[in-house]
């Protein structure tokens, strides 16, 4: 194999690794931005960047199996898990599991004041450069329910999104991505794990705007 197609190769692959969700780009410099990396061995790197002056985003994940996410208008008592109204957030409508434990949420570099209304409204573009934050889960921990069995390829492909935070506009769509590396056999939770449960929420009802 040429030295070329060696590189082309492994820029393919690197990228076929990564998922940037819908609203999330390289360039921005306000907002916030949320990608996905496969690993390679059943775990999941999820990255954050937070542009604004909120500690309110939170990213939370689910299986294709147990998605898509319920509407908004849905009525909670049928909602099945992952799926729960979580009070903390100031909102009503439904989240599934958070990404890592402590949950992966937006952050904020020294010195700058945090989102707190009615005293520090909010900027969209308090951070140029961004706050990076990461997480990493084994899917294969899942509670809430267990994992579903890997496909005969050793792959789950789960879902994640940003659907809290104080101004719609810079919340993030649901994006998907193929995780490998997990066997094709069934994976049921591990006890004490931490990755891959509920956690608490890191949002607040001060946290949300009109």
């Amino acid at each position: 194999m040429s030295r070329r197609l060696t590189i082309i190769t492994a820029i393919s692959a690197t990228a076929a690794a990564l998922v940037v969700a819908p609203g999330s780009t390289h360039a921005a410099t306000k907002g916030v931005e949320l990608t996905a990396h496969d690993n390679g061995d059943c775990t999941v790197t999820f990255t954050l960047v937070n542009h604004t002056n909120s500690t309110f985003y939170q990213p939370d994940w689910w299986f294709d199996q147990e998605g898509p996410a319920p509407a908004k208008t849905a009525d909670a008592s049928t909602y099945v898990a992952p799926w729960r109204v979580v009070p903390s957030t100031g909102t009503t409508w439904a989240f599934a599991r958070w990404v890592g434990s402590p949950a992966l949420h937006s952050e904020l570099a020294p010195g700058v004041p945090a989102f707190a209304p009615p005293t520090v409204g909010y900027n969209t573009s308090a951070q140029p450069d961004g706050k990076v934050s990461t997480a990493t889960v084994d899917v294969r921990e899942a509670t809430g329910p267990e994992a579903p069995d890997a496909s005969d390829a050793g792959t789950q492909t789960v879902w994640f999104r940003i659907g809290n935070g104080p101004v719609p506009g810079d919340r993030i769509a649901p994006a998907s991505i193929v995780v490998t590396g997990c066997g094709p056999q069934p994976w049921g939770s591990t006890a004490g794990s931490s990755d891959g449960g509920f956690g608490s929420s890191i949002g607040g009802v001060a946290g949300l705007l009109p």
